[in-house]
């Protein structure tokens, strides 16, 4: 019985020690940082690359690289590091990790995050709602969880796209039939138009218009028009208009029609978007029926009407020519590596210039140009003053 409770008091007096031991080491810690004898490590540079990705997840790939001017790592410290992705408020990708070493001078900290293709359908909502622009946040956190200290900072990016613009386009374009005992051009398209639509969780509308002339001495009913979007291959939207327009000879009628994108393919238009080092070449192929004064219907594919659109992106910054093409342009250059991201990429959208003869197609004289808009916000700098001390201020963080 003697030795039991001899063996209590030793086991409670070791408890006393070790936490009077610990509350010192904490104690000599915080009074070292606050002397200034330990230093606070500070954040480099940090760089995002994609990584692999699935039918369903994309790797983010992120290292940081961290100067720690102290003699010892800080790895005592419970070091910690979390890594959120946001593009228009909607969540993309999460991560971080836990005891983190940092050796004394330079290291390199790695981080493999998981952006879930599932929630592409969710940001291309907002993207479109928001006038074809993304506001990209990229929100860490590094805390110690000894000290009970952490440091939130965030670094921001707006990207925008321009799809559509260059469907816009004032180009003669004639169409042709093809068949026996019709005159050809059998008709022409003087204008093309177009503007997004209607968008919610399931569709994305595209709202299209085609002046067309009808250089015949007969009415034409055009009794249906069908279409097939796709982006890198995949079929993100398909279907047809039964609506029947009648085009008077002579004239030009307007001939409009909805199509739609359908949302839930578009995270494997995703997919292959990443493996196309963020490159896709968006296409719109039309087909239209039309019935002949025989009373016979001829099925003809409008290919002087297809569009044509190349879509880069540069997400995280890294395009060292500062050239995304017409896709997404940051106009805000906050990477603080001086690049510009321009929108200079151009398409003739499929058109053909064509020389008509004496055929009239009911326009005055064209010179053939389509109407391109070119993105003036690519060609301006940041001029914020905003200047960040690491590149791009992206966690710098001070903790021991």
């Amino acid at each position: 019985m003697v030795r039991n409770r001899l063996q209590s008091l030793l086991f409670g007096s070791g408890i006393r020690i070790l936490l009077s031991l610990l509350l010192a080491i904490v104690v000599l810690i915080g009074g070292a940082y606050a002397a200034g004898f330990i230093g606070a490590p500070a954040v480099e540079s940090v760089d995002n690359e994609f990584g692999n990705v699935t039918e369903t997840d994309t790797e983010i790939l992120t290292e940081m690289t961290v100067t720690n001017p102290n003699p010892i790592g800080a790895a005592a410290a419970d070091v910690n590091a979390t890594y959120v992705v946001y593009m228009n408020d909607v969540e993309m990708a999460e991560g971080g990790g836990d005891e983190i070493r940092l050796e004394p001078g330079t290291s390199t900290e790695s981080f493999r995050t998981e952006m879930r293709n599932e929630r592409i359908p969710d940001w291309w909502v907002t993207h479109i709602e928001n006038d074809e622009e993304t506001h990209v946040l990229i929100d860490a956190t590094v805390s110690s969880g000894l000290l009970d200290r952490s440091t939130s900072i965030s670094d921001e990016r707006t990207i925008e796209t321009d799809l559509l613009s260059s469907f816009n386009s004032d180009e003669t374009r004639p169409i042709d039939a093809n068949r026996a005992l019709v005159d050809d051009p059998f008709l022409y398209v003087n204008e093309t138009r177009g503007q997004w639509g209607d968008v919610d969780d399931r569709h994305t509308e595209l709202e299209l218009a085609f002046d067309m002339y009808n250089p015949q001495d007969y009415a034409i009913p055009m009794t249906r028009l069908g279409y097939e979007i796709t982006m890198n291959d995949v079929v993100i939207g398909q279907g047809e208009s039964d609506r029947e327009h009648v085009l008077q000879p002579g004239r030009e009628t307007t001939v409009d029609t909805t199509t739609r994108i359908e949302n839930q393919n578009l995270d494997d238009w995703w997919v292959t978007h990443v493996e196309n080092e963020e490159v896709s070449d968006l296409r719109i192929e039309f087909t239209a029926d039309f019935e002949l004064v025989s009373g016979v219907t001829i099925s003809i594919p409008l290919e002087e009407m297809t569009y044509e659109e190349t879509v880069e992106t540069d997400i995280w910054g890294n395009d060292e020519d500062g050239d995304t093409g017409n896709g997404m342009d940051d106009g805000s250059s906050e990477d603080g590596d001086g690049d510009e991201y321009g929108d200079d990429g151009e398409t003739d959208g499929g058109e053909t210039s064509t020389d008509d003869g004496d055929q009239d197609d009911g326009t005055d004289e064209s010179d053939g140009d389509a109407t391109d808009e070119e993105d003036d916000d690519a060609d301006e700098e940041d001029g914020d003053g905003d200047d960040e001390e690491d590149d791009g201020g992206l966690l710098g963080v001070f903790f021991v």
